[in-house]
């Protein structure tokens, strides 16, 4: 609160946690991994993934490259963003600015916005956007933190995934499946995802920056975070699969 006409301003200079450091060491590597294993289970909910694909939101742009290595030459992962420069870590790949994507409309087989939607006050107008580049009969795929997880209620406040001034809207299954109907698509599956937060959520509680110490501590905190999550019955985020009609 109060409500924000443009959002833009918060992420101007690519200093939030959305954006990862051009570092090459250890971190990057684990989140390496991490993307890889996450790219796989995307692809394998997809069936597949021909054609062009937009990343719309990319952020640090490296879940684009990872992504991009995996699905071969039969396709091609397009990272977009706010910024007129991309990321340094999509390096020579391609990246459309905003003024790029005006002239994209419905021309992309796979749009994806995975923890994209919730950083607008306007989730509706947002996400009307967002489906406006696809093809009739192409694949949006929307991913957001899910407020119904186990972990919002044991760290309360400190959740990693509230991330005051950030993220602006919140949802539960339910919510986000009608919103998406309402767009005018047609939810195909909706997927429980785990993201790591863990190391973020006691970095929060202790008042610590987000570095490799929190993220190792969060790698030794995930299976309790997994095992959380499914007695629960309430993943930390959810995918919802849909096709433009």
């Amino acid at each position: 609160m109060p409500p924000l006409p443009d959002v833009a301003f918060l992420y101007q200079n690519r200093e939030s946690q959305d954006f990862q450091p051009d570092a090459k060491g250890l971190s990057h590597a684990i989140k390496d991994i991490a993307f890889r294993s996450q790219a796989r289970k995307l692809l394998r909910q997809l069936g597949g993934a021909d054609g062009r694909i937009l990343d719309f939101g990319c952020g640090s742009g490296q879940f684009t490259r990872v992504l991009g290595e995996m699905v071969g030459g039969a396709s091609e992962v397009i990272g977009a963003d706010m910024h007129a420069e991309p990321p340094v870590e999509l390096g020579e790949r391609s990246y459309l600015d905003p003024s790029e994507l005006n002239s994209c409309r419905e021309s992309f087989d796979i749009v994806m916005a995975l923890h994209v939607l919730e950083h607008d006050d306007d989730a509706a107008g947002l996400l009307t956007t967002i489906s406006g580049y696809a093809r009739q009969g192409g694949k949006v795929v929307i991913e957001v933190p899910n407020i119904d997880c186990v972990w919002a209620t044991a760290f309360g406040k400190f959740w990693d995934a509230w991330y005051l001034p950030y993220h602006r809207h919140h949802f539960t299954r339910g919510s986000l499946v009608r919103l998406m109907q309402r767009n005018g698509l047609k939810v195909e599956s909706v997927h429980g995802v785990t993201v790591p937060t863990m190391g973020r959520s006691f970095a929060n509680i202790f008042g610590g920056t987000n570095n490799l110490f929190w993220l190792l501590l969060g790698i030794l905190a995930h299976p309790l975070q997994v095992l959380g999550e499914v007695l629960a019955r309430n993943p930390t985020a959810i995918r919802v699969i849909a096709t433009k009609e």
